[in-house]
C-alpha cells in the first residue's frame, strides 16, 4: 500500500504576490507547489503584513489588500 504525505511549504510575501499576479518571474517549481491541491502552505504573519503593505503602496497589480486577504482566507490550504 502506498501512502502519500503532503508537504508543508512556507510562503513569503513576494512569492504569493507573484503567484496571484501571474508574474513570469516566478519559478515553475514554486508555481507547481502552490497549484498542487495537496500542498500545505504556511504564510507567516509578517509575510502577510509585508504583502499588504506592498499592495497598499501600489507596488503590485493586485487591486487592494482587502481582496488579497479574502483570497487568502478562502484557501483552506493556507495556514497563517
Amino acid at each position: 500500500m502506498n501512502t502519500l504525505t503532503a508537504s508543508k511549504y512556507i510562503l513569503d510575501a513576494h512569492t504569493l504576490i507573484w503567484y496571484m499576479e501571474g508574474n513570469p518571474k516566478m519559478g515553475n517549481q514554486a508555481k507547481n507547489i502552490i497549484d498542487a491541491v495537496d500542498s500545505q502552505l504556511v504564510l507567516p504573519l509578517i509575510a502577510l503584513i509585508e504583502a499588504s503593505l506592498v499592495i497598499e503602496k501600489g507596488r503590485t497589480s493586485l487591486p487592494d489588500a482587502f481582496k488579497f486577504f479574502k483570497i487568502i482566507q478562502q484557501d483552506e490550504r493556507i495556514e497563517i
